[in-house]
């Protein structure tokens, strides 16, 4: 069975678990940060690596609805979407 995205809803985006996941990924990405030789664990560089998780968040999202906006400007002219072949089991 073939299955064509034609449409992603950018509200369905933003409130599922994907923003979530997005920001737990960059909040790890962050605490590595701390493994650094030059780091030193005051209260006001781990806020800066809060606030460095959360402008990556944003970074990240801004650019996904981008692009979910392109895909469906894309998809309304005719564009084919992604396609996913299926199997039944």
């Amino acid at each position: 069975m073939k299955v064509e995205i034609k449409k992603i809803s950018i509200k369905d985006v933003f409130f599922s678990v994907f923003p979530l996941a997005v920001f737990v990924l960059m909040l790890m990405t962050a605490c590595l940060e701390v493994f650094k030789p030059e780091a030193t664990l005051t209260v006001s560089y781990l806020m800066g690596l809060v606030m460095f998780a959360i402008q990556g968040t944003i970074l990240f999202l801004v650019s996904t609805v981008v692009f979910l906006f392109v895909y469906n400007f894309l998809c309304s002219l005719g564009v084919r979407g992604v396609r996913v072949e299926l199997e039944d089991k």
